[in-house]
């Protein structure tokens, strides 16, 4: 027999109020079949909540008319906001906060206006008979239940099933209850001090703030449909005065614009007329950049006051891509007899490229694959993992024929190095073997003046050689071949060795160590015949011994915090359709950003929760701690306090 059911029995528990025993005409079972209805429509409670037709006739109010004034809060509505106590089981503080907090709340309920704290409590105590009580929490088991069967995961929904105590235990400490406490305040004192630093620059009689379109970017960066038209349009529909798609759009190509730029964006020119013009995507990678940088600026300041972040700090290079569904190549039917045709090395075919392709899309290594392609700089290790640098990463296209342009893996590591040790000192760089190259070496050691760890992509006959004994003789574990001279050619990208004034004689850099250790790992194999797997490294440490080769390697481990994070930035990045480089770089950067506001107010949270609590923390030799806020609640509490003034929002799911 369910709850409902006993309830038609007479069920009702005892009460010492009149009305506590009587046998009401309203069934629960209605109400929650209702709900199994609704939801199929809607996937948020207060939704649901509002379009219950509710047997309120049936249901006895204790206030009389006399008790009633023009200030007594209609009964309807308050049964609408017991039924979402019941269903979410709040505190009466709870409740009262969440209806001054969110207007859309108040609407879907019937409220004029929100209910203190004590007419809540005084509502249930004197207003609401027992039976009226019960039938209300029976609903809302049902409604919970309900929910379940539907998958609706809200945070406005209480657990309707019981739970292992072991987890009842651990979501009672304190130290989660004081995540609760002081995240909010955290995430709105971090947030406030860093989006200033983006400013579209546009003029004193626009419609919206800044805040507000970066209010509606990050929003963008929770929905399914991104920054489409259409995306926009469901979204405002929770907002007042919402920033329209197109406002939304000028104002962060205003901000993407170089200042003082009056012509097109693809007629730059530079004040020397001896070098080449400066294209358009790079003049709007810096504007943005500049920018990020100052937003970085202000998290590091918050960072340096805690004593579990050091510097200097251990950094990874990586890119990642982001999928571009267009081809580049006309399809037949639209091939005119005059276009020109381009060899396509990969098919064996000749075809024509598309017009006004965008220049920034870069073919792939899988076929008929293009993408939008970037390259970071983040803080690895023990430190906290935050993206300091972000540079576009630019390829020579085959459909771009003799016009094509490649920017050098050097330049993006130099561009990179530049953007982060303005504002950050870093002492080793690591990144993957595609770095693997002689200018990179270069630029990291005499340009920036930091130790670097690279696997080698390929060998030589000396090298392979050279870790005989480690890949046949098991007692061997490392070998180090220290001092191998490294010499620039007038061929390598980049570096202009006849004037840079780094080089030595014949080119000279700086002296490479090698390190020959064992490998399990298949990206950091190179093998060979009959070979067992082995790793090479490259080094301008010059003090690596055969014992520190493969302790210096293990760091090389570290890097992989890249690799997660580009699996939590991309699912941020709106799904635009614009081609406009603006907004495509933008997107990827205000992302990154998002990130970055997560770990530091994780981080600013392990740091007042190491102070309040003796047994939490870590040594300065330990393994970094685990996230305390996640990134899906953060991003969720980040909507919320952005945008209570303005946003009617649904409930959000986590």
């Amino acid at each position: 027999m369910t709850d409902a059911d006993d309830w038609r029995e007479g069920g009702q528990p005892d009460g010492d109020d009149e009305n506590s025993t009587i046998d009401l005409e309203a069934n629960p079972e209605e109400v929650i079949i209702q709900a199994d209805t609704l939801f199929g429509i809607h996937d948020n409670i207060s939704r649901v909540i509002k379009h219950l037709d509710l047997p309120v006739e049936s249901l006895p109010d204790n206030y009389n008319e006399a008790d009633k004034s023009d200030g007594t809060f209609d009964f309807e509505a308050m049964l609408r906001v017991f039924l979402y106590r019941y269903i979410g089981d709040y505190s009466q503080n709870q409740v009262s906060s969440r209806l001054d907090s969110w207007p859309y709340l108040r609407e879907r309920f019937g409220l004029n206006r929100p209910p203190t704290q004590q007419v809540i409590s005084h509502t249930e105590r004197n207003r609401f008979p027992l039976a009226v009580r019960r039938f209300l929490r029976i609903v809302a088991e049902g409604i919970q239940t309900t929910a379940a069967d539907h998958n609706i995961q809200s945070n406005e929904i209480a657990p309707a099933d019981q739970v292992d105590p072991a987890e009842i235990d651990a979501s009672d400490q304190p130290l989660y209850k004081y995540v609760d406490r002081h995240a909010p305040q955290l995430i709105s004192e971090v947030v406030s001090t860093v989006t200033p630093a983006f400013d579209s620059g546009r003029g004193a009689n626009k419609s919206h703030e800044d805040k507000q379109v970066w209010k509606q970017q990050t929003a963008m960066s929770l929905m399914d449909r991104a920054g489409t038209p259409s995306a926009f349009r469901t979204f405002n529909k929770f907002k007042r005065n919402p920033a329209h798609n197109d406002t939304h759009v000028n104002a962060v190509k205003k901000l993407g614009t170089p200042s003082g730029y009056q012509s097109k964006l693809d007629d730059y020119n530079t004040t020397d007329g001896s070098k080449q013009p400066i294209p358009a995507w790079r003049r709007i990678a810096d504007t943005i950049q500049s920018q990020f940088s100052d937003a970085i600026q202000e998290m590091l300041s918050d960072l340096r006051k805690s004593k579990m972040f050091t510097e200097p700090v251990v950094a990874a290079i990586d890119t990642t891509s982001l999928q571009f569904h267009v081809s580049p190549w006309k399809s037949d039917d639209d091939i005119e007899p005059d276009d020109e045709r381009i060899y396509d090395g990969k098919t064996g075919r000749e075809k024509v490229p598309e017009d006004d392709y965008p220049e920034m899309v870069n073919g792939t290594k899988e076929k008929n694959t293009y993408a939008y392609q970037y390259a970071t700089l983040t803080i690895v290790g023990l430190d906290v993992p935050l993206v300091v640098a972000v540079e576009p990463v630019r390829h020579d296209s085959t459909w771009e024929g003799d016009d094509g342009e490649s920017v050098s893996w050097a330049e993006v590591v130099d561009r990179l190095m530049e953007q982060a040790t303005d504002i950050l000192d870093i002492h080793l760089v690591m990144a993957d073997r595609a770095f693997d190259q002689p200018g990179v070496y270069h630029v990291l050691d005499q340009r920036h003046d930091v130790d670097y760890l690279i696997p080698k992509k390929e060998d030589s006959k000396h090298l392979r050689n050279q870790a005989a004994e480690v890949r046949e003789d098991p007692a061997v574990r490392a070998r180090v071949e220290q001092e191998a001279p490294l010499y620039l050619h007038d061929e390598t990208p980049y570096i202009n060795v006849d004037t840079d004034s780094d080089l030595g004689e014949n080119g000279h850099t700086h002296d490479v160590t090698l390190m020959h250790v064992p490998a399990d790992r298949d990206d950091w194999i190179l093998r060979h015949a009959n070979d067992t797997g082995y790793a090479i490294f490259a080094t301008n440490r010059t003090d690596v011994t055969p014992m520190d080769a493969e302790g210096l390697t293990n760091r090389y481990s570290d890097r992989w915090d890249i690799e997660i994070e580009y699996k939590m930035i991309q699912p941020l990045v709106p799904s635009i359709s614009s081609t406009d480089y603006r907004m495509r770089f933008f997107s990827f950067v205000f992302s990154c950003l998002l990130y970055n506001l997560w770990r530091v107010v994780d981080h600013s949270l392990k740091d007042l929760a190491s102070e309040a609590f003796p047994e939490y923390g870590r040594g300065p030799h330990e393994e970094r701690l685990d996230p305390l806020l996640t990134l899906a609640d953060f991003l969720t509490s980040s909507l919320i306090l952005l945008f209570r003034d303005t946003l009617d929002p649904p409930d959000i799911a986590v």
